[in-house]
This record gives structure tokens, sequence and C-alpha cells, in this order.
């Protein structure tokens, strides 16, 4: 599901850019308890204006980044921005329909998009298959009690069925294979997870 008219404003304003660099980023990077492993190649799902990828590029520090987005209108924009640099790929694609093979990256993030993809479990099952062994997996998210109310349904256009919480989102990526290795919440509202692919797990 793309982006409302809304939601893009409130997703490109300087305000929740600031946010991502002064309170996101460093959230995420601390789920590796400052053990960052080696990236050579990281996959966003849902790169929006591409805030993500600057992340994947500068504080994850992958030597290439691939992106995808199911909005041309954002593919286009990130292809303008990031113009020229040969490390970045930029693919249209679902997130439950990777068009990748099997093993191929070392990071998969998800950067607060699963909630708008209505069927999340296959892009979970979908992330573990194009993860490599010990690869890993960074999620940030909101949760149904964030999307699911009077106030979120009247300002976005978010799918209603099938949403879930921290707890049954940890149940669906163990069930595809994952190990949790590191996670926070917030009231039930939003949450970050480090989901691992054990080592030696070949598709």
């Amino acid at each position: 599901m793309k982006l409302n008219k809304l939601e893009r404003y409130v997703v490109r304003h300087p305000a929740r850019q600031w946010l991502q660099l002064q309170l996101e980023q460093p959230l995420l990077l601390g789920l590796f308890n400052h053990n960052l492993p080696a990236v050579e190649h990281a996959l966003e799902i849902g790169c929006g204006f591409g805030q993500g990828i600057t992340l994947l590029r500068k504080g994850f520090g992958a030597a290439a980044v691939t992106a995808v987005d199911l909005d041309e209108q954002m593919l286009h924009y990130c292809a303008a921005r990031y113009a020229g640099k040969s490390w970045l790929q930029l693919t249209q694609a679902d997130g439950s329909q990777l068009p990748f093979m099997d093993n191929r990256f070392d990071l998969v993030c998800d950067f607060a998009v699963f909630h708008h993809i209505p069927d999340w479990q296959r892009a979970v099952s979908e992330v573990f298959r194009v993860l490599k062994p010990g690869g890993a997996f960074v999620v940030e998210e909101l949760y149904r009690a964030a999307i699911c109310n009077p106030l979120s349904r009247r300002l976005f256009e978010h799918p209603q069925q099938n949403r879930f919480n921290h707890h049954q989102l940890h149940q669906c990526l163990r069930a595809a294979g994952f190990d949790i290795a590191n996670s926070r919440h917030v009231w039930g509202l939003a949450g970050v997870t480090l989901a691992i692919k054990p080592a030696g797990t070949f598709q």
C-alpha cells in the first residue's frame, strides 16, 4: 500500500528527518551493542524519500545498497537524489515478492514499512530467504495500536486487517527461522528489533 498525501508530507518533513538522524539512528545502531558487522550489501524495503539509504550507507557502512519501493514516485525521487551513485541500485518491488536470489544480502532493513504491507508475514519470509546465513534483519515498526485507531484511520491509509504487535512480530520472525538478538518497544505502539538468520541456514 502506498502512502497518502499527508503521510508523504510527514515522512519528508525536516522534523521527521531530524528525528531519524538524532534519535532513530542511534537506537537502531545500538541494537548491535557496539558490535556492528561488516556490511557488503544491504537491502532497504520501502525506500521512500531516501533517508534510509543514507543511514545504510553512512550509519551501517554498507558498501552497496539496494532499495526497493512499490511507488514509482519514490523511486524517481531517490534516483534524482542519489544520481551518479554507483553503489546504489533502485528497484520497483513489493516487499512480499522480492525479485532477488536466495542468500544475497548481509543486512535487510524495514524502516516502518511492513505495517503498510497487507501480507507482512510473507514479507518476513522473503527477508529470511534473501538474507545470507548470519545476516541481520533490522526492524523499526508501528504496531496495531498506533495505526488501528480512529485518529490514525482518519489521517492515514494503512491496512486495518492482519496487523501485529511486538509479540506477534517476534512470533512470526521466529516461525520464519530468525533468532531475536535484541529489541525494544514503546507502550505497544512501536518497536525496534534485531533478528539474525542463523549461520549455516541455507534456502
